[in-house]
């Protein structure tokens, strides 16, 4: 585990297991808006990602590798507990397994701590395996930096 000031990041590729944790200086309920309003989320995170918010709706992320490459990755929401829990499952085209995936967020008052769990990883790892998380960490940890500018840049705009 390796730890910043405002978060941490855990890898434990033989757990299957990937989390990263950071504070953005926004109240939760501005927090959790940034993450499930389209409004919102299509500016920190891209308009080719969709969301349906509830238990059942449906999650798809379309995304073009730099060698001009289209992915997917979909999935199905699973758990909402506004504003401090969302639980989805993920799974790209061409994979075999599906993997899972977790926002939880920490009421600090004025800020929140933002943790995304993303589990389920096959076991034992592959190099392939290893291949695709370490991907997944350097996307989740930019996601993650992404929307802490983007609290930054609205904080104050927002009623929390």
């Amino acid at each position: 585990m390796t730890s910043t000031k405002t978060g941490s990041v855990h890898i434990d590729v033989e757990a299957g297991k990937l989390r990263i944790s950071d504070v953005i200086h926004v109240p939760v309920k501005t927090a959790w808006a940034m993450l499930t309003n389209r409004q919102h989320f299509s500016e920190w995170w891209g308009d080719y990602v969709s969301i349906e918010v509830r238990p059942g709706g449906a999650f798809e992320e379309l995304w073009t590798t730099p060698d001009g490459h289209p992915k997917r990755a979909f999935g199905t929401v699973k758990t909402v507990t506004a504003p401090f829990e969302l639980e989805l499952s993920w799974r790209e085209e061409g994979w075999t397994f599906t993997t899972h995936v977790s926002l939880h967020l920490r009421d600090l008052g004025t800020s929140t701590e933002v943790t995304i769990t993303h589990a389920d990883w096959p076991r034992p790892a592959t190099e392939h395996t290893r291949l695709i998380l370490a991907r997944h960490y350097y996307a989740w940890k930019t996601c993650l930096h992404r929307l802490k500018l983007y609290a930054a840049q609205h904080h104050g705009k927002m009623a929390g």
